[in-house]
């Protein structure tokens, strides 16, 4: 029987100082001024044609700082709606105010978007006579609803801009009111990168909730356990000589313990798990990939990369693909809700079904570019949701479409290798070889390695704490 093995008490405290800090938010760049944040706002680029300018955000004026961006451009250029939105504001220039003409737009998030020294001059001149059809697109007043791309406005040199060249200058305000950068926003609107982004993030609007799941635990292939939220630490392999890796961890029915596995099937057990047996002592075909525990949490299955099935405790044996044909190898098995089943997944995104698990489908025989990390299962068991190394999601049956890491615009992200649902089925989070977490659907942020600077070997799974 392999030993139950705690990390020290200095890991254990090393663990807990990780938890606090994943809950903190990241410090902002250190090109923003203090008010700044980066954001991400799908827009449109503002000019058509678009614009020279730079990253003037926080530049000092006088007694106050810069809120926008300038973008220089043609008098009369065409203004566009950035977004589908509803005019809150069109002031023409009152030859007091430093604005000028202003038209601002809100969008369905309440975000701002303000248009400052629109036009006030007659074609082919600096009169400042402000005439209506050379200022604001007509029609369009306080409450006219735009889309993207409509033309709203003219560009021009109105207010404190007539001693410059003409311009744009250009905001996005939070609901509240905050002015933020919209200089990576615009970046990424002409397609270029901003801060690791190379295009705007198309998943669905997250709904983070706490009733969703408080925590979850992150594993390394040295056995480390990393625990976020209010996810509490039971122990890890971190610091112990170990024969093989671990390759996975999996949380107890409970929730208040989890196991790791080891590549050589070695099995180790945390919080209220308990040790059933393992396969570190026979001789194996292929490593051991992954593990999953019983509902009632006295015994679990593990998983070879050959499909080969070891029932230990109270599991029972459903059935495998070992000593068949496969095109490629296995790389999870995910119980049924009520233990009588389970499915495996191969690399190739082939799905085998056992015991009571529904076949839903799945995309066997898929490129290498989309290979399958990990399979998991929805929590009333109608479906489940394949994960592919560049972070794609893909859902079957009743499970949901709730966004993937491969939609959110990076320019490049490290292997995905785990998905984690939450308890309602609403989200899950996504982890990443590089110690990375991704929350989406009602899952919560809270946090990651990497957001925590932490220098780990490689991540090899997560585990939710319901």
């Amino acid at each position: 029987m392999l030993p139950r093995v705690r990390r020290s008490l200095a890991a254990a405290l090393a663990a807990a100082t990780l938890a606090a800090l994943a809950l903190a938010a990241p410090p902002s760049p250190a090109s923003a001024t203090p008010f700044d944040e980066v954001h991400f706002r799908d827009i449109v680029f503002p000019v058509e044609g678009g614009a020279r300018y730079v990253n003037d955000f926080g530049f000092a004026r006088g007694d106050r700082v810069h809120e926008g961006n300038d973008l220089f451009a043609p008098k009369l250029t065409n203004l566009l709606a950035t977004t589908d939105g509803t005019v809150v504001l069109a002031r023409t220039d009152d030859g007091v105010s430093t604005s000028g003409n202003i038209i601002t737009l809100r969008d369905a998030d309440g975000w701002l978007y303000l248009y400052i020294h629109v036009n006030n001059d007659s074609p082919g001149t600096d009169d400042g006579a402000n005439p209506p059809e050379w200022r604001f697109a007509p029609g369009l007043e306080v409450g006219s609803k735009v889309t993207r791309g409509q033309t709203i406005a003219f560009l021009g040199d109105s207010g404190n801009a007539e001693a410059t060249s003409p311009h744009l200058h250009f905001e996005i305000r939070t609901p509240e009111g905050s002015p933020t950068n919209p200089y990576w926003s615009l970046r990424l609107s002409q397609g270029y990168s901003s801060f690791g982004r190379c295009a705007f993030d198309q998943n669905p609007k997250r709904t983070p909730s706490n009733a969703a799941g408080p925590g979850f635990w992150t594993a390394t292939t040295d056995g480390g356990v990393y625990s976020f939220g209010q996810a509490p630490f039971h122990g890890s392999m971190g610091g112990q000589t170990l024969n093989r890796g671990v390759t996975a961890i999996r949380a107890t029915a409970t929730g208040n313990g989890y196991y790791q596995l080891a590549l050589d099937g070695g099995v180790f057990s945390f919080g209220d798990a308990r040790f059933h047996g393992s396969t570190a002592d026979i001789p194996l075909n292929q490593p051991v990939v992954d593990m999953a525990a019983t509902t009632t949490g006295a015994g679990y299955w593990l998983v070879a990369s050959d499909g080969g099935v070891f029932a230990f405790g109270d599991a029972t044996f459903y059935g495998s693909m070992g000593g068949q044909a496969l095109n490629a190898p296995v790389v999870g098995l995910v119980p049924t809700p009520t233990g009588a089943g389970y499915w495996l997944v191969a690399s190739d995104g082939g799905v085998f079904a056992f015991g009571d698990a529904a076949f839903a489908g799945s995309t066997g025989g898929a490129p290498p570019s989309t290979a399958v990390s990990s399979l998991a299962a929805a929590p009333d068991g109608q479906g489940y949701w394949l994960l592919t190394r560049g972070g794609q999601v893909v859902a079957f049956g009743g499970a949901r479409w709730r966004g993937d890491v491969a939609s959110i615009g990076l320019c490049s992200s490290a292997e995905a290798i785990g998905l984690a649902p939450t308890s309602t089925g609403g989200g899950y989070w996504v982890q990443l070889a590089d110690g990375e977490t991704w929350a989406l659907g009602d899952a919560v942020d809270h946090g990651s390695i990497r957001d925590a600077g932490l220098r780990t070997p490689p991540a090899v799974g997560i585990a939710a704490w319901q």
